[in-house]
């Protein structure tokens, strides 16, 4: 049984890829402490569901940074979102689209336009 860590740090929501042993970033974000469950109580969480198709494909992982201060963690976040991408930022971001998006799109237009 995993426990969270009770120090701050960041954390990834990750699916997995295309590819064998490859997973997706859907969101990163800082925690002044993961004792608080932010994976299951995040607004998107249903979102991430879906995409996984079930709690087993949606994956957490941690990097604890006790010492670091708030700004140094955000910093760091911003870095991660920068080099990969996520297809979840925050809220009040602009999503990424990724390659769901066009595909939901189609099947979800009318029939009558195809």
């Amino acid at each position: 049984m995993w426990s969270a860590p009770q120090v701050a740090g960041l954390f990834a929501v990750l699916v997995p890829g295309w590819r064998l042993l490859t997973f997706r970033a859907l969101h990163f974000a800082e925690m002044a402490d993961f004792s608080a469950e932010p994976v299951q109580s995040h607004p998107r969480y249903a979102e991430w569901l879906a995409i996984a198709g079930t709690h087993w494909n949606l994956y957490v992982a941690t990097h604890e940074m006790p010492l670091a201060t708030r700004v140094q963690r955000q910093a760091a976040r911003r870095a991660l979102v920068r080099d990969y991408k996520p297809e979840f930022r925050e809220v009040d971001a602009k999503p990424v689209p990724g390659l769901h998006a066009p595909l939901l799109a189609q099947a979800t237009r009318n029939p009558q336009e195809r």
